[in-house]
């Protein structure tokens, strides 16, 4: 009966793991843009015209 719920509680372990890494990448992916300094470029980064 003890095997069982070490092998639920790694389950869930293993899942929780899942849904963070997940969440994490995304939210890494969305907050680590390049696009606001492509976009919103300093007066002194831009290039001459």
């Amino acid at each position: 009966m003890s095997a069982i719920w070490w092998v639920t509680t790694i389950g869930f372990v293993l899942c929780l793991g899942l849904v963070a890494g997940t969440l994490f990448h995304f939210l890494n992916k969305a907050l680590h843009s390049d696009d606001a300094a492509r976009i919103d470029e300093l007066k002194s980064e831009q290039k001459p015209d």
